[in-house]
């Protein structure tokens, strides 16, 4: 498809921009920091809002753009200094400004509803943490990797306060370094955040009954005695959104994005079909900032026994000016509305 920062760092700044703003929302909600996007805007431009949002915004905004460049370079970068890196920016400016970045070594934590508890030495196994993540990745699929990634960190626990937090930003970091979008964990219901709860208890099961001692394939045989599955679900549905916007837009190489109703005449069938298609995810669709009217191209239709796939074979050239017509258009789309 070309890469997410082929389609985020040169066109789609706008969608960008929004994913982080969901990813922000989703990510504090699951905290019990509720925050509707307006209310966000505006403490992003600094008129009102807590320190927390902001800081969370900010602080996504640099670790991602830092693993989008180690992922362009082909680097993998992961160590401690990264990880403290993370907490302290959340919670510069805060109440825990003088444990930030400092993981609780000797302090006795608590997971509130989890059967987990915390190891006492906070760093040691944070350490064992960042020399199995990258196997994980080089021995596992993608989504196995990273939800037993996501599921390690949120066991150890390693800091007095915002383990949610910098492990959510953790873990798209970790995504964006595989070359895949920024997944964002849903968290604004109750059943929403009962799920990943859930799905975090299935997969930290081989830590229930204590903490093996802080060495990579000692944690890895831990991490295996619990099922992963339900997390990685949860996050392949935030994925599978995300990459339907990377297909959309790429598509702007070779031909602009139409609404619906013109996507039904290109294809020869009646509109409704269309949107029946759209609910049965037979039609990868694009939604400029999250809410606004569908978009779509025929070549985006997935293809069934009776309508196959009429993507042309070979491509056609790329269009010379596709970057510039593209930010122009999605500028206005998120300017106007769709």
């Amino acid at each position: 498809m070309g890469g997410v920062p082929l389609v985020l760092l040169q066109v789609a700044n706008e969608e960008w921009l929004y994913m982080l703003r969901e990813d922000t929302r989703h990510s504090l909600a699951i905290e019990g920091y509720f925050v509707t996007e307006e209310e966000l805007k505006a403490t992003l431009v600094g008129r009102r809002g807590s320190l927390e949002v902001l800081n969370y915004f900010r602080t996504a905004q640099f670790v991602y753009g830092l693993a989008f460049q180690y992922q362009q370079e082909g680097e993998w970068h992961l160590d401690l200094a990264l990880i403290n890196n993370i907490h302290a920016q959340l919670f510069q400016g805060t109440a825990q400004e003088r444990h930030r970045g400092q993981p609780a070594d000797g302090l006795q934590r608590t997971i509130a509803g989890a059967k987990v508890r915390p190891p006492l030495e906070a760093t040691a196994y944070l350490r064992a943490f960042v020399r199995l993540v990258p196997r994980l990745f080089q021995e596992r699929e993608a989504l196995e990797a990273l939800a037993k990634s996501h599921a390690l960190f949120e066991a150890i626990h390693p800091y007095r306060d915002g383990n949610g937090r910098v492990g959510r930003i953790l873990l798209n970091y970790l995504s964006l370094l595989q070359g895949l979008p920024p997944l964002a964990i849903k968290g604004f219901s109750d059943k929403e955040r009962e799920r990943y709860y859930a799905a975090l208890q299935e997969a930290d099961k081989g830590f229930h009954k204590g903490f093996p001692p802080p060495e990579p394939q000692a944690l890895l045989s831990a991490l295996d005695e619990g099922r992963f599955e339900p997390l990685a679900l949860l996050l392949a549905e935030s994925l599978l959104q995300r990459t339907d916007v990377l297909l959309a837009l790429n598509l702007l190489r070779y031909a602009d994005l139409m609404p619906l109703e013109e996507v039904a005449r290109a294809l020869g069938v009646d509109r409704l079909l269309v949107y029946q298609w759209v609910r049965r995810k037979r039609l990868v669709v694009y939604r400029p900032g999250g809410k606004r009217r569908p978009l779509s191209h025929p070549w985006l239709f997935l293809g069934t026994r009776e309508h196959p796939p009429l993507v042309p074979d070979p491509l056609p050239p790329e269009r010379p000016d596709w970057a510039e017509r593209a930010r122009a258009w999605q500028r206005t789309l998120f300017d106007l509305g769709a």
